[in-house]
């Protein structure tokens, strides 16, 4: 079973070299889904969210944008790693 898995991994190790840009989107896209559910797990406990905020967008309409930069930044993020 060892020797499947080690060849399992080469054999994934051989293809992100020939893809590497692709192969890093496609980890990056199927691990999406669990990201951002991991950043969103936080908030299902929250009863009030309280908003302090300066010039531009305030209150409520503000969160779907702070949320979407937050996934924006994560391919930037990954890659860095």
């Amino acid at each position: 079973r060892a020797r499947a898995e080690a060849a399992a991994a080469a054999a994934k190790a051989e293809a992100f070299g020939q893809f590497q840009d692709a192969a890093v989107v496609d980890l990056v896209l199927q691990r999406l889904p669990q990201v951002a559910e991991a950043v969103a797990q936080p908030l299902l406990g929250t009863r009030r969210v309280t908003l302090v905020g300066g010039s531009g967008d305030i209150g409520v309409a503000k969160i779907p944008a702070e949320i979407l930069d937050l996934v924006t930044r994560l391919p930037g993020a990954v890659g860095a790693l």
